[in-house]
């Protein structure tokens, strides 16, 4: 999996520094100490005063990193979440579909994603998605089966990403859960556990303790950089399912998918935030 770059800047006004304006030749005007050596000698030489000022290349640097901020804020806080109105929704992204259609803001979505045995990571991710999403509508949920891009500012209960590893190791083997770096509604921490749990269990795959950079940075969830992210009140976590480069862990991402949508199934449910629409009772029914 991989991530792209940004776009529509909010353009933060600055005020050059008074002693660094130059006149309109370009010039630096005299400084006051200099205007009084003209006029006469001074008693005795004052101590050189270094004053340092910032390079262009660094306050470009500073312009970019500010320039990335497009939230309209205030940035809510975990006491400002609220479930959206409506039925209790899910969005499950399955990670690289569709992702040619990347907007230029994200344009480095494009041509990524891993691959195995001809078999390209979006189509796995795709019919983990979809099959979780068959197993949670008869239960009563809203699903959403989302592309690699997002609508600005989705709005969801819980949003899942689904993706896939790959390495040039064949031993290569595990998932990995990890939730949003800066989580604003305070809960993605909750969910990253049960799902870490839940998806251990249903398909037998051991789970990886270390969270990349990359998932706890995932684009979708920096809503203060990229307008295609999640609304910051959109609980949210990112699963790799597992390693498409190993044998063991292809025999369920890809023969078994079933397995891996049970798995996201049964920690959405599990969620004191999601709880299944219909009662247990059917709920049983429907999962056996």
């Amino acid at each position: 999996m991989a991530f792209g770059a940004g776009q529509r800047p909010h353009v933060p006004s600055t005020v050059p520094d008074a002693d660094a304006t130059p006149s309109a030749s370009g010039a630096m005007p005299p400084s006051q100490g200099e205007l009084l050596s003209a006029a006469a000698p001074l008693p005795e030489a004052p101590q050189a005063v270094i004053v340092q000022r910032r390079s262009p290349e660094a306050s470009q640097s500073r312009y970019r990193r500010r320039s990335r901020d497009i939230y309209p804020g205030p940035i809510p806080t975990p006491a400002d979440w609220a479930p959206p109105e409506g039925p209790v929704r899910i969005g499950l992204q399955a990670g690289h579909w569709r992702a040619h259609e990347a907007p230029d803001e994200l344009r480095g979505l494009r041509d990524n994603g891993t691959s195995a045995r001809g078999k390209a990571e979006w189509e796995v991710n795709l019919a983990i998605a979809r099959r979780a999403a068959a197993m949670l509508e008869p239960l009563g949920y809203a699903v959403d089966v989302l592309p690699a891009v997002v609508p600005p500012g989705y709005r969801a209960h819980l949003f899942v990403s689904i993706h896939a590893d790959g390495s040039n190791d064949p031993r290569a083997t595990g998932f990995r859960v990890g939730s949003p770096r800066r989580d604003a509604t305070g809960r993605a921490s909750q969910i990253a556990g049960l799902l870490e749990q839940t998806y251990g269990e249903a398909t037998g795959i051991r789970r990886l303790p270390d969270v990349t950079r990359r998932m706890s940075n995932y684009y979708a969830f920096n809503f203060r950089r990229y307008r295609h992210a999640l609304h910051p009140m959109t609980i949210a976590v990112i699963l790799e399912t597992g390693f498409l480069t190993s044998a063991s862990d292809w025999d369920v991402v890809v023969d078994e998918p079933d397995r891996a949508a049970r798995g996201i199934v049964e920690a959405v449910i599990a969620f004191d935030v999601t709880p299944p629409p219909i009662t247990p009772a059917l709920v049983a029914e429907q999962l056996d």
